[in-house]
């Protein structure tokens, strides 16, 4: 074989085995990419430490006890939070959410949805155990959930029906190299790595 061909077979090779670049993420979606989130985070912490600080310095002076930082704590939060878990989404960070945003009728929409009624249904908790005895804050609950419920179900029965069929996994004989790990399935009839230059398993 000449010195051009196995060049040639050589860079073929390290082309198929070079790991695919990352997703880059366009338009709205960059937003949620790893810098203005992890900014944002940093921002929330820092600003949610320094109220925290002051509220403590009030307390030694004056005696007051009451957790005023927990309202913008919550109410930025809502804000963070939904930054946060968009960005798990689109970079595929947890598995789940990135499943439902690929979704056609669910999308970021819905996480946007889903995250807003946890979250603001926690707070209405904290807030009804703290000032009042009455449970109002189920009805607002209740209400809220039943409206998401409705996101739901029309998010389901709008999608298409016609599922694609699984086709049963068809084995075929594994053929790389021992020595650099170079797949060669697709080559059954090389006998040499043009990598590393290791003669390849029979």
């Amino acid at each position: 074989m000449s010195q051009g061909v196995i060049t040639n077979y050589k860079n073929e090779v390290i082309s198929q085995n070079q790991a695919k670049p990352p997703v880059q993420l366009n338009g709205f979606a960059k937003l949620f990419s790893r810098i203005p989130t992890t900014l944002h985070a940093f921002l929330y912490f820092s600003v949610m430490g320094l109220l925290t600080l002051i509220w403590a310095l009030r307390v030694s002076r004056t005696g007051l006890r009451f957790f005023w930082p927990m309202f913008p704590m919550f109410g930025w939060g809502f804000a963070c939070g939904w930054h946060i878990v968009l960005y798990f989404s689109y970079n595929n960070k947890i598995q789940f959410l990135s499943k439902i945003r690929e979704r056609p009728y669910f999308g970021a929409f819905f996480i946007t949805h889903a995250w807003f009624y946890i979250s603001v249904s926690s707070f209405l908790i904290v807030i009804n155990v703290l000032f009042s005895r009455f449970p109002w804050s189920a009805f607002a609950i209740i209400g809220w959930g039943i409206a998401f419920g409705f996101h739901l179900i029309i998010a389901s029965l709008m999608e298409p029906q016609n599922k694609p069929q699984v086709k049963p996994i068809q084995t075929e004989e594994v053929h790389y190299c021992s020595k650099c790990g170079a797949n060669f399935t697709d080559r059954p009839d090389v006998n040499f790595c043009a990598l590393c230059g290791n003669k390849l398993d029979e």
